[in-house]
């Protein structure tokens, strides 16, 4: 093969931005994940392990002719019209069977759907999976955006699309497909509303997000959205109610359920135990979040978007230990999860789980500069949640204490017309 062609599917990759570091080109391992995960979700859960190896390979040319349900999945995510756009050459000898590219986006949600749809289907659609395709694309890169943009700038463009996926879904595409369309971007105006500090209105969203995935009928949505609702519950205050939901969660996975669902499910539920004080269930758990974890078959299917990685199982592991107020196994963990805190809105609520274990410990000083670095990360991003943890900091050490003054300032400034300085 001419090195142009082989060239080709690496120059496409670097054309799209990467999901975790915007600005920069998508990474090989990235492009794997996508890859697993439109296979997942366009061909009946076919679970596949592409990976970082596999991408290189297929750009070198190692590999010219990969398998068509890969060759489907990258025309989709890299937007190309055929598979000689990306550099791939048919063998001589056989005939593999082609995949059908409509076929394959009106089965496909998630990553570059919107794109795609836009460009194979500028005018209605009459089929109504098309129409959920498209309707899909914009919520999966909302959710991609989550981590670094502005609640309060996201929020209304969410809303937007929410209520226009309901008026289409519940008019037009009375589907599965349709249901869970509208069951993802329900569950994600929930965590927006989390985030702007308005819990009533999560609460229902969540509620509307399991009902719907419970209308998709698919295992893993449904788990999914009951556990978000489990985990919603355990941050506001109600332990008892989010243990009881994610065991729920957990009892919907079946044999065939992949490990990215399960471990972070177990994640979730060892933080839930350690906030009920349960030492026992707490270790249990993140030992088997843990094992999931080191298997390294933890790629992505739908609705989950990226791989649960060891630095990711860490975040979880961090905060179980802090409320378990372990503060030596729990900062080795947040040093551990320091690769997966990309965006900043995930560190700032790393950082302020720190800082409260260590008020609970009397290091009030480094306690302070952790929650004052993560009160900007706040306000500046217009995240309610960040601003109330910082507080539940603050209210962790002594009321008179020099060593807060910043710390009080920051918290002060709130209220100023201008802002933080």
């Amino acid at each position: 093969m001419p090195k142009e062609a082989s060239d080709l599917l690496r120059r496409a990759r670097l054309c799209l931005e990467s999901p975790s570091s915007p600005g920069e080109p998508m990474s090989r391992q990235e492009l794997a994940e996508a890859v697993n995960a439109q296979v997942f979700r366009a061909f009946d859960g076919k679970v596949t392990a592409v990976d970082a190896n596999h991408i290189g390979k297929w750009e070198r040319g190692v590999i010219r002719w990969p398998a068509a349900y890969y060759r489907a999945a990258l025309r989709a995510i890299l937007d190309v019209a055929t598979d000689a756009e990306l550099g791939f050459v048919r063998p001589r000898r056989g005939n593999p069977d082609d995949v059908d590219r409509k076929r394959f986006l009106r089965t496909a949600l998630g990553t570059s759907a919107g794109i795609v749809v836009a460009r194979y289907f500028p005018a209605a659609a009459d089929d109504p999976g098309d129409l959920a395709v498209a309707v899909s694309g914009p919520t999966a890169h909302y959710r991609r955006m989550e981590s670094t943009v502005s609640s309060k700038q996201l929020a209304p463009a969410v809303e937007a699309h929410h209520q226009l996926t309901t008026t289409i879904v519940t008019t037009t595409v009375r589907t599965s497909t349709g249901f869970g369309v509208l069951a993802e971007i329900a569950g994600l105006s929930a965590w927006l509303a989390v985030d702007r500090g308005d819990n009533a209105m999560a609460r229902r969203r969540y509620a509307d997000a399991v009902s719907h995935a419970g209308r998709a009928h698919h295992p893993l949505l449904g788990s999914y959205m009951t556990a978000s609702l489990g985990q919603f519950a355990v941050e506001a205050g109600h332990a008892k109610q989010g243990v009881s939901l994610l065991d729920r969660a957990a009892a919907q996975l079946d044999k065939a359920a992949p490990d990215t669902a399960r471990a972070w499910l177990t994640s979730l539920q060892a933080v839930a135990h350690a906030t009920r004080g349960d030492h026992n269930a707490t270790l249990a758990a993140l030992r088997s979040a843990e094992k999931l974890t080191n298997r390294r078959r933890t790629e992505p299917h739908w609705p989950w978007m990226f791989t649960f990685d060891q630095a990711k199982a860490a975040r979880y592991q961090a905060a179980a230990l802090a409320r378990l107020g372990d503060l030596r196994a729990a900062t080795s963990a947040y040093e551990a999860a320091e690769p997966a805190l990309i965006g900043p809105k995930p560190r700032a609520l790393a950082q302020l789980g720190q800082a409260r274990l260590l008020a609970s410990a009397g290091l009030v000083g480094e306690s302070c500069r952790l929650a004052v670095a993560a009160l900007r990360v706040g306000h500046e991003y217009g995240s309610e949640r960040i601003v109330a943890r910082a507080r539940e900091v603050r209210a962790a050490m002594p009321a008179r204490t020099a060593e807060a003054s910043k710390l009080d300032g920051a918290l002060a400034s709130l209220y100023d017309t201008e802002g933080m300085e």
